[in-house]
């Protein structure tokens, strides 16, 4: 193909004007497939159309995918401005907590300050500490609404929710800035080595947060770990807080053996606020047994079975748990005056 021009083919659209014309191509560059990014070689004028909602809501699900993103954004030879990012990107999600390459993500970042939501759930390599939240500037000018996060990501120090400074504060304080505008926030625990323990005690700080999820792997360990960050958090839930998700995603094709009774150690029963959720493959995997699997609609939603089906599922996630803590709610209620 030649190189790309100025002239729009208009002879294809006949006498449709340019907005409408320019409507056709944004509508079309929403589906982020391969027809999607083949529009950029239209014309320049198409480009500049498309790109701007191309990389709108980007998913790095692979290490090939990273990789060129992160070349593309440190080329010297970009036909991109260095603004182009910052302006344009605002979902941004890093979806393989098993690519460990967070020298390669911060760059990233730093070029996406702008991101609303923001999933980076990734390992950390041993080498990487200068990389960490409280050890890297780029973390500092962050705002999300949405954050998911792993909390081997924070330094030591860093380990809690203090978002700012509050009149008459210890000075030796540390700050989290990247929690200022949070409402939906979800920690994912994937234990390694050591405990990673929060100071929940700073949850009841995020006035905004509506939404929080503790999240693990299927090892026993992580498990472990993420069941008792929950009860850590429970007396600290701010009071906007709507619902809290205790999600057990499937990791290797495998469910934990005591999937069952997981979810109903914690559920509801630990908090009328707090839903249980399982990956959807276990979840149709209990319907398809009939009655004796019909409990999993009443204990737990399910949610993506791998990290590559999050950005397309994140949405509809969240409005089931607030159905199920709804519906909760209501039925705990109906019990109450029926006993009265």
């Amino acid at each position: 193909m030649g190189p790309l021009t100025d002239n729009l083919p208009r002879f294809r659209f006949r006498d449709l004007p340019d907005d409408l014309i320019r409507t056709v191509f944004e509508a079309s560059a929403n589906n982020r497939d391969e027809f999607s990014w083949s529009l950029v070689r239209v014309s320049k004028t198409v480009r500049s159309w498309v790109e701007p909602v191309l990389y709108r809501n980007i998913s790095l699900d692979h290490m090939k995918p990273l990789h060129l993103l992160h070349d593309t954004i440190t080329s010297y030879s970009s036909s991109k401005p260095s603004s182009f990012y910052s302006a344009h990107v605002r979902r941004l999600y890093f979806g393989d907590p098993w690519v460990m390459q967070l020298r390669k993500i911060i760059n990233i970042l730093l070029a996406c300050s702008n991101v609303t939501r923001l999933s980076a759930t990734t390992l950390v390599p041993g080498a990487a500490d200068d990389c960490l939240v409280g050890n890297h500037k780029v973390w500092e000018a962050l705002r999300p609404t949405w954050l998911t996060i792993n909390p081997c990501l924070f330094s030591p120090t860093h380990r809690h929710f203090r978002f700012t400074a509050a009149r008459g504060s210890d000075i030796t304080q540390t700050y989290n800035p990247i929690f200022t505008n949070v409402t939906h926030l979800e920690l994912y625990f994937i234990r390694t080595s050591g405990d990673i323990t929060w100071s929940w005690s700073t949850l009841s700080l995020l006035s905004t947060l509506t939404h929080l999820c503790i999240a693990t792997i299927s090892g026993h360990r992580s498990l472990d770990c993420a069941s008792w960050n929950l009860r850590a958090a429970l007396p600290w839930f701010p009071s906007a807080l709507v619902v809290c998700v205790f999600a057990v995603p499937r990791m290797n094709s495998h469910f934990p053996p005591n999937e069952k009774q997981l979810v109903l150690d914690n559920g509801w029963r630990v908090d009328p606020r707090i839903v249980a959720a399982v990956s959807r493959e276990y979840y149709m995997s209990e319907l398809e047994k009939g009655p004796e699997g019909a409990w999993i609609e009443d204990e737990a939603i399910y949610r993506w079975n791998e990290h590559k089906d999050r950005a397309d599922d994140d949405d509809a996630f969240w409005e089931r748990a607030v159905a199920m803590a709804q519906r909760r709610r209501e039925a705990i209620a109906n019990s109450t005056q029926a006993d009265g």
